[in-house]
């Protein structure tokens, strides 16, 4: 069994290691506002943290020795929107991904239609069928680069029409046809073509 000690391996081969394991990740489409307008940028490094209240995270690398659009437009403005990215937008968000420079409207670039936002400033992206209206809990930071870890709370849920039993709440999960990131720099999944059931054992009796 191959085995590393972390403290031997450069950044990038730890970033590989853990990239090509820890999957499939999630993808938040972050929309912010900021001095130079709206922006969005797509993070897999995310996840839902708490449920009471509604809490979810997502970590974002520095941008050369600079903070990235989205954490420096939070800084000022500490509210954001994530949206959930269905397959039929993957190519809108992938050149939401691209290293443009500062000022630059990627909305604008990706052809992403917005709509105003009902409790916070930044705007939603109408096509994205998840869409989580968000004020700023904390920012952690992380590591030597230095990533910032940034935990929102929920405090308006937007779902496609057609998405959510309302009686009951349940979400038709498969027909968001959320996208996740696998390994290298351009490798995604889906995830509603291969699901499974595996019902939680019951405890042994006494």
């Amino acid at each position: 069994m191959p085995e590393y000690d972390a403290s031997k391996l450069t950044p990038e081969q730890q970033y590989k290691l853990m990239t090509s394991t820890v999957v499939p990740r999630p993808i938040a489409l972050v929309t912010t506002l900021g001095p130079d307008g709206p922006n969005a940028a797509p993070f897999s490094f995310f996840n839902m943290v708490a449920s009471d209240p509604p809490a979810i995270m997502f970590s974002a690398g520095a941008r050369g020795k600079s903070m990235k659009d989205t954490i420096r437009n939070i800084e000022l403005l500490p509210e954001f929107v994530v949206h959930i990215v269905d397959e039929p937008n993957k190519e809108k968000m992938n050149i939401c991904s691209t290293e443009w420079e500062y000022g630059v409207n990627e909305i604008e670039r990706s052809g992403f239609k917005t709509a105003p936002s009902t409790m916070v400033k930044p705007p939603r992206l109408i096509e994205c069928p998840v869409q989580f209206e968000c004020r700023l809990i904390q920012f952690v930071k992380i590591g030597n680069k230095p990533y910032t870890m940034v935990i929102g709370e929920i405090v308006y849920f937007h779902l496609r029409d057609g998405l959510v039993n309302e009686e009951k709440m349940y979400v038709d999960t498969p027909a968001i046809q959320a996208m996740g990131r696998m390994e290298g720099r351009d490798m995604y999944c889906r995830s509603a073509n291969d699901r499974f059931s595996m019902p939680r054992p019951d405890l042994p009796k006494k």
